[in-house]
């Protein structure tokens, strides 16, 4: 009993003195694994935040730590100064568009490096307590992306709302999302450093000033997607608290790939850098890739369609068991109040990128029928004839159809919608009609500060400067209808995250704008865009009813006009049984303009040759195959197996490959 009395004197003791400390210098804090010290800033309207940046949350991913999960960062000793920017992850600069600044915006501001992962802290000052914690997850489509943009101007928000904002680093490109079915490359690293970020926050905050359990999830693009991500996540859907998506969500067609693909794209990858590439060696694979220049890695790695970003989130069976859309449609996910939306212009940003040659940065650009005709065809290679004519039908103004102003447009609409706008109200739709409260905005304000076309409208990403407060500097020359959107916008958000409820403050204090709560019938909106307030149903209904709901329908009613392939024809010219069941089942995403190496793995023997499937094929389907092993990707309805098979192709909505592959010799298959 003597000795518990000591041991409480002693913690007595020993928390006067840090707090004697804290005293002396508020702007050392001491978290679980060590003290930091941070600064005071000033903001554009003359209020005081304190910043902490470059707090570590994890070990250092160099070494023999690069691809794997990340690891918990050790204790340290002293105080750590935490006062400048953290370094940005290793990615590849965008330098398509020279030194055009509406481009190179987005780019790392900070020097990069592996070791990257670190967390900003922004809080109010005076320090509040127990403040609603709001933390960033940037975007960038999983190969880019950096906490550290000017744009992101943590201060204005902070300080204009009196909340707490923490951003942290996450890993991008293949050294965050690289997967070769082993331990050591377990996939999805960059959403573990996420989770490592929140468990961080929840456990730390509050020695800043915030409360662990009123945590907000915001981000944007694939920042939105990873959000809708830990919404789905057992992992970690209960360290926060609500979410905030704008323009994204898990179920878009680039938001994951199969395992597969995954290791399919790596193998091209370690080729492209003069590594071991044979799928019978992963173990060399990854040796290589390992110790070769993460700088080399990210500049060779593949890419080929719209928004077709190399490596992205799997569905590894521990951060994600099952694809978005099933744990959607089982409510499955999180139950909590949401907050997203969309912009009306989602697809020119990626279309200035893809058809240059259409595309161009200069005023006055209009789409011709036969460029409109082929820019589809382009946009959307991994769907058969017949669906893109339903497309092209879908988005074609028949009171005009060679208007080219309105076919440049809808070239946008088509893109931004199948990619963003349709996703995003897909995901609003399941939660509301699981009974959450959910909050959707259409973005709709052109900045007069922009620097793009004035033809390209309202961009992805547009609505971030808003969010910030970046009109509310003085310097950048914004007018006073968007200062007062911007303090709207800020409100909304901030609002959201104190109360759950975007037009309701802490104080029982409500907006003079009433944001309807959107329902899966009515699916109401609010337009945030300055000079209106006006409220709508959707947005997009048709056309996403079009993406979600037509088009797979077709693409399953077509799928036999594609591939000249089936089961019954397959036993039937080779004059045998296939088994009843697939030996392998994979999913390929198929890029429409290369040529790759794809080997299936020999898990079963047969009498039959890979030269008596091919007599076949072009008997029946009036096509040379290549030699085996290689895959003419123009041919979208075949593949040739090694020895051991016979593929069947089918296709998803993605568009996407379902291989399933079939031992010789047994029972033909039902499907």
């Amino acid at each position: 009993m003597a000795f518990r009395r000591l041991m409480v004197l002693l913690w007595v003791v020993i928390a006067g003195v840090c707090g004697d400390t804290n005293a002396r210098d508020p702007l050392v804090v001491q978290t679980l694994k060590g003290s930091v010290r941070g600064a005071t800033l000033n903001t554009p309207t003359g209020k005081q935040v304190d910043a902490w940046y470059s707090i570590p949350f994890a070990q250092p991913p160099i070494g023999e730590l690069r691809f794997r999960h990340p690891r918990p960062i050790d204790r340290w000793h002293g105080v750590k100064d935490t006062t400048l920017l953290p370094k940005s992850c290793i990615q590849l600069p965008d330098t398509f568009f020279g030194e055009f600044p509406g481009a190179t915006m987005w780019n790392p501001n900070t020097e990069q490096n592996e070791d990257c992962l670190y967390l900003n802290v922004v809080v109010p000052k005076p320090r509040p307590r127990n403040a609603a914690v709001m933390v960033w997850i940037y975007g960038g489509g999983f190969y880019s992306g950096t906490s550290t943009l000017d744009v992101y101007d943590y201060r204005m928000l902070a300080a204009e709302q009196n909340v707490i904002i923490v951003a942290p680093q996450y890993r991008v490109a293949s050294l965050g999302f690289l997967y070769m079915m082993n331990s050591d490359v377990p996939g999805n690293a960059g959403l573990f450093d996420q989770l490592m970020a929140l468990q961080w926050v929840h456990d730390n905050i509050r020695f800043f000033g915030g409360n662990p359990d009123n945590i907000t999830l915001f981000g944007e693009s694939a920042g939105a997607v990873s959000v809708s991500m830990h919404l789905l996540s057992p992992l970690s859907r209960n360290l926060f608290s609500q979410a905030i998506m704008q323009s994204g969500s898990a179920t878009a067609p680039w938001a994951i790939i199969s395992k597969e693909e995954s290791i399919l794209r790596g193998l091209r990858l370690a080729e492209s850098v003069g590594c071991p590439h044979n799928s019978n060696n992963l173990t060399g694979v990854i040796y290589c890739l390992r110790h070769t220049n993460a700088s080399i890695l990210v500049r060779h790695e593949p890419s080929s369609g719209i928004c077709d970003f190399p490596f992205v989130p799997i569905i590894d069976g521990a951060f994600l068991d099952e694809l978005p859309i099933k744990s959607l449609r089982s409510k499955n996910f999180k139950k909590t109040n949401i907050l997203l939306g969309s912009n009306t212009e989602e697809g020119y940003y990626f279309i200035m990128y893809f058809l240059p040659s259409i595309f161009r940065r200069e005023e006055d650009i209009f789409v011709t029928r036969p460029e409109f005709e082929t820019s589809v065809r382009d946009l959307h290679p991994y769907f058969n004839d017949v669906v893109r004519q339903a497309i092209m039908f879908e988005y074609t103004n028949w009171l005009n159809p060679d208007d080219g102003a309105m076919n440049r447009d809808a070239i946008d609409k088509m893109v931004g919608d199948y990619h963003f706008t349709c996703n995003t109200n897909e995901l609003a739709h399941y939660y509301a009609q699981a009974g959450n409260n959910v909050y959707y905005y259409y973005y709709k304000h052109r900045s007069s500060r922009h620097q793009w076309p004035k033809w390209m409208g309202v961009l992805h990403g547009d609505e971030i400067s808003f969010v910030f407060g970046n009109p509310l500097n003085p310097e950048k020359g914004y007018s006073l209808e968007e200062q007062e959107l911007s303090r709207r916008m800020m409100t909304y958000w901030a609002n959201f995250a104190k109360t759950g409820n975007p037009g309701e403050g802490t104080d029982s204090t409500y907006t003079e704008v009433y944001w309807p709560v959107h329902s899966a019938v009515g699916r109401e909106y609010l337009t945030l865009a300055t000079n209106t307030t006006a409220t709508g149903r959707g947005p997009r209904l048709k056309k996403c009813a079009f993406w979600k709901k037509f088009a797979p329908k077709l693409l399953h009613l077509t799928v036999q006009l594609i591939f000249c392939i089936s089961s019954d024809v397959i036993a039937s010219a080779l004059q045998s049984r296939i088994t009843s069941g697939p030996v392998t089942d994979r999913e390929l995403l198929i890029p429409p303009t290369h040529n790759y190496k794809y080997k299936t793995p020999s898990l079963v023997t047969t009498s039959f040759s890979a030269a008596i499937i091919r007599e076949w094929l072009i008997a029946w389907c009036s096509r040379t195959v290549k030699t085996a092993g290689t895959v003419p990707l123009d041919m979208q309805w075949h593949y040739e197996c090694e020895d051991s098979f016979v593929i069947i192709g089918k296709t998803n909505m993605r568009g996407n490959f379902r291989m399933h592959c079939y031992s010789l010799g047994y029972n033909s298959p039902s499907d």
